[in-house]
């Protein structure tokens, strides 16, 4: 009967039988009024509701488990369909190929060109500025911003040099593609305010305009 709770008390049979075998033999019914309170006691056993078997569940432990086995599903499948895909980065086929080529490649930058290249041009830019220019990514403010992803990967490779896309610092991320903010595409306004560097990005395209000595690439 492992992994089964019981929360009744007293079921049908040994409602009876503590009846029986203790009420009946105690010496409970010599006392005063001692057969009324036997009656109403039985009553009251009587009336204690008989609960079933019933099954506990860690119902964290079973979600958790369902999204594992639903991502190692997909894992599967992806190999099935992707196998042919010469361009594919989760079929196992392609990613055995890839191997020799990454171990070969001991550049950080050029290991990171075969994988994700946005990260190359981030490794690459952080290697080129001092590290207390100021930066500032032109395009991030609106109510669909789908471009954040490069915000983020430009913050996360240029720490600790202080990168923003609101010209008042505060920028208020709201929403996945949502954010709030003082955009700004002047670079004049850009240098009153102290950036080195204007990243102005548009169509999915980044160019650097420099604002000051520091905030040209290699000019450290």
């Amino acid at each position: 009967m492992s992994g089964f709770r019981y929360d009744g008390l007293l079921n049908a049979s040994r409602k009876d039988a503590y009846y029986n075998t203790f009420i009946k033999t105690s010496s409970f019914q010599s006392r005063p009024n001692g057969l009324k309170l036997i009656k109403s006691l039985k009553k009251k056993i009587a009336k204690v509701p008989s609960a079933g078997p019933q099954v506990a569940f860690d119902w964290p432990i079973l979600i958790v488990t369902l999204l594992v086995g639903i991502f190692a599903a997909g894992l599967v499948i992806a190999q099935f369909y992707d196998a042919q895909n010469p361009t594919s980065q989760v079929a196992l086929s392609n990613l055995a190929q890839r191997i020799p080529v990454l171990e070969a490649t001991t550049n950080l930058v050029k290991r990171d060109e075969l994988c994700v290249p946005l990260s190359a041009y981030g490794r690459a830019l952080d290697s080129a500025l001092p590290p207390d220019a100021r930066v500032f990514v032109t395009g991030m403010v609106g109510t669909n911003c789908a471009s954040l992803g490069y915000y983020f990967f430009l913050r996360n490779y240029l720490f600790p040099r202080d990168v923003e896309i609101s010209l008042d610092g505060h920028a208020t991320f709201f929403r996945e593609n949502w954010v709030i903010g003082v955009p700004c595409d002047s670079p004049d306004v850009l240098k009153t305010n102290g950036f080195d560097l204007m990243i102005r990005y548009a169509h999915d395209q980044m160019q650097l305009i420099p604002l000051t000595q520091k905030g040209v690439p290699g000019q450290e």
